[in-house]
């Protein structure tokens, strides 16, 4: 049976969820980048009972916050709907939108061009996190998932990103390039709080998860610092991108996989720290833990 059903989602619902967001992706387009993210939050939540999952983001709110009554674990699912199809209204304005968007934290960057290493979080409109290569005039590369959808996959991603550097597909093409990129002094930029098979199962919002060791690695094997770039969405389609502190990894002592481990679990801490501030602007809809 679940072979046929993944046949089915294949042939049928993949080819039409592609249509969908390539109509929509032109149809936001031709509206204000306001509008747009009115209109896709509010669609989204037109829609959201016709969305399996909406029960897995449900149940990862339930899971991480279990002593919230139902009425408020509802709220943050009803935010984090409303924040996605804001997104998707959002996404065709990337490079149209600055005058929504107030950086902060500017003086935590290196002060050199030297290389480091961005961790951020899928929190608001996490596709604006490359923002700060505008204000310093460096590119930064970032690695994504692959879409679902093949169709809207080849449509959306073949047409280039109107941020500033490389945007290529995790895995070993990615992994290369990114350790190219440090090498030559450049930037890279990392959503660390995604579900891995692989990694390290280690402590994130109070639940064991598989974690993501590529910022440690990197940062060790080439000395250089991990700084934390935090989106908040304030009211609509306006931002705070904050710039945090490197993370001092000096602090970090023992061996090589135990500082490893240390440091990503404290990258884990500070995202946990900012979910905890805007839970509705998470995406709980990815399978984070297995629940």
């Amino acid at each position: 049976m679940k072979k046929i059903k993944k046949i089915i989602e294949r042939i049928l619902f993949e080819p039409l969820q592609g249509i969908l967001a390539i109509f929509l992706f032109y149809f936001f387009s031709c509206l204000k980048p306001e509008t747009a993210s009115w209109l896709g939050g509010k669609l989204a939540l037109i829609l959201s009972p016709i969305v399996p999952q909406n029960k897995r983001a449900l149940d990862n709110i339930r899971l991480i916050y279990p002593k919230l009554n139902k009425s408020k674990q509802h709220k943050i699912l009803y935010e984090a709907i409303e924040n996605l199809g804001r997104n998707a209204g959002e996404y065709p304005h990337l490079g149209n939108i600055e005058k929504f968007i107030t950086l902060k934290g500017k003086e935590n960057l290196p002060d050199n061009s030297d290389a480091f290493i961005f961790v951020a979080a899928h929190l608001a409109n996490w596709e604006l996190t490359p923002y700060p290569g505008v204000s310093i005039n460096r590119p930064i590369m970032r690695v994504y998932r692959k879409l679902n959808a093949p169709l809207a996959e080849w449509i959306l991603r073949k047409k280039q990103s109107p941020l500033p550097g490389e945007v290529v597909p995790k895995g070993n093409k990615g992994a290369i390039k990114m350790l190219s990129v440090l090498r030559s002094k450049g930037i890279v930029l990392l959503l660390s709080d995604q579900r891995l098979n692989t990694g390290i199962k280690i402590d994130f919002m109070g639940k064991p998860a598989n974690t993501l060791t590529s910022p440690a690695v990197m940062s060790l094997k080439l000395k250089c610092p991990i700084i934390p770039l935090q989106i908040i969405r304030k009211k609509g389609s306006f931002f705070d991108i904050v710039i945090h502190p490197r993370i001092d990894l000096d602090k970090f002592k023992g061996d090589k996989e135990t500082k490893i481990k240390n440091i990503m679990l404290e990258i884990n801490k500070v995202i946990s720290s900012w979910i905890n501030e805007h839970p509705g602007q998470w995406f709980w809809h990815h399978r984070r833990w297995k629940v």
